[in-house]
């Protein structure tokens, strides 16, 4: 008998949502440059205009208060963004700012690594070992900075979900911090969608973020919201397209499966996801009580689909190995590179300098029924019990 499979790195790579796998078996793609003023063209606009209407609604924005472009995805927004406002501040004269935390997606924790300019300089957030962040010791920083530089802009960076931990960090917790002039909060939303309660509600912030192949559409695409008042300097120039917020020939088959997965995953029982979320949590934390440990926030304070753990005595290039072989495709808790685990910031972070190296990440369905989860749970009792019998 053939051993049943489940994906459990839904963090990484959703799988096509129904719609979007429906649209493209029809075979009604779309292929005329968006930019071209003749029917099929025009076909290719309205696409991209019915997607820009969507995601305003899903996310109770309008044209008249905010803007939005699509891109690449995340990794390109975060540089876009950070070069958009170094940018600016450099027309301005005036000195800029960047906040990143060490535990943020890499995209935004090496930006710090970029030369944007002699004007440009970095603070690390402060975060509690649990990833929260230090909001009281971080705002005072960032006060004393700017009364001590009146001209001074900040470009404030919040991790809303975290995407290893699924850690959520509630948007309204920010709000202190618009109290400083010329501060701009720019939330990394793209673990939030489908995953939490209020993910539609952007509560706080100035930009927010999204990559779409982590809620069911094609990858290579994704979107930036923005309110019509954040400064805004674009990054790729050329064409002129999107209202030359980014040139470059626009992708109608990528938006088109942004509308059609924003439209499924508005479906998603997220409540119901964090209830299995937490039988889950409760069942391995019982389970690897000898072997290893469960890091993953409570209810209250996590993404519903997220569970963080690491094994005692198996790195976890290894572990994936083990966990695949017997039919469960789970994610490192860290990059990996050539097939060698590295050290997780988040481990490094709770004072774990020991198993640093050992993270691993659980991300299921947005779709997970209880019978799947039984057989889930069956599947991880077999990969402990080898692990407590063996001399790994």
């Amino acid at each position: 008998m053939d051993l049943e499979r489940f994906y459990l790195d839904y963090n990484a790579t959703s799988p096509l949502s129904q719609s979007v796998s429906d649209w493209l078996k029809s075979g009604d793609l779309l292929f005329a440059n968006p930019s071209s003023q003749h029917s099929l063209g025009k076909a290719s606009r309205k696409v991209i205009n019915e997607a820009r209407a969507e995601i305003f609604s899903t996310f109770n924005k309008s044209e008249t208060d905010s803007k939005l472009f699509f891109h690449s995805g995340a990794t390109e927004a975060f540089a876009t963004v950070a070069s958009s406002f170094a940018e600016f501040a450099r027309l301005a004269g005036k000195d800029l700012l960047i906040c990143t935390a060490k535990t943020d997606h890499p995209c935004v924790s090496v930006l710090n690594e970029k030369y944007l300019g002699p004007h440009v300089k970095f603070l690390e957030i402060k975060k509690a070992k649990d990833l929260s962040a230090l909001h009281l010791e971080n705002f005072e920083v960032l006060k004393d900075r700017k009364d001590n530089n009146p001209e001074l802009m900040i470009l404030y960076h919040h991790l809303w979900v975290h995407n290893e931990t699924g850690l959520v960090s509630p948007l309204d917790e920010l709000s202190q911090f618009k109290k400083i002039p010329d501060l701009y909060i720019h939330v990394d939303a793209v673990q939030a969608v489908g995953k939490i309660p209020d993910w539609q509600k952007l509560s706080e912030g100035d930009l927010w973020t999204f990559s779409a192949h982590k809620f069911g559409a094609l990858k290579g695409i994704g979107f930036t919201l923005l309110s019509k008042s954040t400064p805004f300097q674009a990054f790729i120039t050329g064409g002129g397209q999107q209202n030359g917020m980014r040139s470059g020939t626009e992708n109608p088959h990528g938006v088109k499966t942004v509308h059609l997965a924003l439209t499924d995953i508005k479906k998603v029982d997220v409540k119901k996801n964090a209830t299995l979320r937490v039988d889950l949590l409760k069942f391995m934390q019982a389970e690897m009580n000898e072997i290893g440990e469960v890091l993953s926030p409570e209810a209250s304070r996590s993404s519903s689909n997220t569970i963080y753990f690491y094994l005692r005595n198996l790195t976890s290039d290894m572990a994936l190995a083990l966990f695949d072989l017997n039919g469960l495709e789970i994610s490192a808790g860290s990059a990996c590179s050539s097939g060698a685990a590295k050290a997780s910031d988040v481990l490094l972070q709770r004072g774990l300098t020991e198993f640093a190296r050992n993270g691993l990440r659980l991300s299921f369905p947005f779709n997970l029924n209880s019978s799947d989860l039984e057989k889930i749970k069956s599947q991880l009792k077999i990969i402990f019990g080898k692990l407590r019998t063996s001399s790994l």
